[in-house]
């Protein structure tokens, strides 16, 4: 890549290269940011996850001091399924906004973090420590890359993961809890119901229930991400339309919130199922399968890379910063809870328009996080702080 290529051209770039998950292939997309930050002589080390699905982590050295990590992904969504205006692979420049897949989620953080070290490079007077920008794969995937990544033991003394935060910066978020269960009855001719028992009212009565809990945790507000909350997102049963079916199937997507568990919640879904058991004849579920697991995690308003963050944004938009929260879940969940590293989640773009048909970002937001980035770093790695 050339050196001078601006942050829009750089996504635009980026964009064209496909890395969907699934099936999850970064090498494009890595062999690109690999040959970028060679160009400004950035170290890199490729750190092989799975069969052709690297980790790059892209170092640069100023000497003895604090460590500062740059953390986003270079696999995007899969739209397989959606219906787009826009080419997903082939982005365009509309008005103000650059369209196509990854352009906030989370290519536009990746290229404006690359933008931000190209800089840091030119001009490195008056800074010490090292900063390495950890670009994984496998986010979509439940965070494949990352966990990865802190299991081979990462340290840093802080952390920014680049997510579409709308340039927020975000010091906690969600952990999901997703499930995949199976119910159960007995098939029969619709005419005679009697002789079945049919699986699809004994899911409707779980979905039921299953909302009630929701209304539940809606009591507890947590300061910066609001209530946690449980949802059906998916459900399916039935052969045929005179038939009444012996099986059903939901999914449950489950939001934790700091100082929530998966022990927690598989205590409320058991006791769910205890109840209906009791209410419901022949009622049996099986096959609880786990979808996705992470954890919920925040980081203390004290922390150095809080308020820096908080300074740097504040200085590039002209105009004060809080903190606040990230209601999806990300990568600060490792970084957080299993390397220890103060971590805040920061980027351009909202995420109204992750996973969504027609994602966008915004030109200005891209541009602002660039500079946004660039601060972090030279207030984060300051030499004399």
């Amino acid at each position: 890549m050339n050196a001078s290529r601006s942050v829009v051209e750089a996504l635009l770039a980026c964009i064209a290269l496909p890395s969907p998950t699934p099936p999850g292939e970064v090498g494009l997309v890595a062999d690109w940011v690999e040959a970028w930050a060679k160009s400004f002589h950035a170290k890199v080390v490729r750190q092989e996850v799975e069969a052709g699905k690297d980790n790059l982590l892209i170092t640069l050295d100023f000497g003895t001091g604090p460590m500062l990590v740059f953390n986003t992904h270079m696999d995007v969504n899969n739209p397989e399924g959606q219906t787009w205006n826009y080419p997903p692979f082939s982005p365009i420049i509309d008005g103000e906004r650059i369209y196509g897949l990854g352009a906030c989620d989370a290519k536009g953080s990746l290229v404006s973090m690359l933008c931000a070290m190209e800089r840091l490079a030119a001009r490195p007077e008056g800074l010490r420590g090292k900063l390495t920008l950890t670009a994984v794969m496998g986010e979509e995937a439940g965070g494949i890359g990352s966990l990865f990544l802190v299991n081979q033991g990462i340290q840093a003394d802080g952390a920014v993961v680049g997510e579409p935060t709308q340039l927020e910066v975000a010091i906690a978020h969600k952990g999901t809890y997703m499930r995949r269960l199976r119910f159960h009855g007995k098939a029969a001719h619709s005419g005679s119901p009697h002789l079945g028992n049919n699986a699809i009212h004994h899911a409707a009565a779980f979905c039921m229930e299953y909302e009630a809990l929701s209304h539940r945790l809606a009591e507890y507000i947590h300061p910066q991400l609001g209530p946690a909350n449980a949802a059906v997102t998916i459900i399916q049963g039935g052969t045929r339309q005179n038939t009444i079916p012996g099986q059903a199937e939901v999914i449950i997507d489950r939001r934790l919130i700091p100082g929530e568990t998966h022990e927690k919640a598989d205590r409320e879904l058991q006791q769910i199922l205890e109840r209906l058991q009791e209410k419901r004849t022949d009622f049996q579920v099986s096959d609880m399968e786990v979808i996705v697991a992470t954890i919920p995690s925040e980081t203390n308003q004290t922390e150095k890379i809080v308020t820096t963050a908080l300074e740097a944004t504040s200085h590039v938009l002209q105009e004060r910063r809080t903190a606040k929260g990230f209601s999806a879940g990300c990568d600060m969940s490792k970084l957080v809870t299993i390397a220890g590293i103060p971590t805040v989640i920061l980027g351009p773009g909202s995420l109204m328009q992750a996973h969504a048909p027609d994602e966008y970002v915004e030109i200005v937001q891209l541009e602002q996080a660039v500079d946004i980035y660039e601060q972090i770093a030279r207030r984060f790695l300051k030499e004399g702080a």
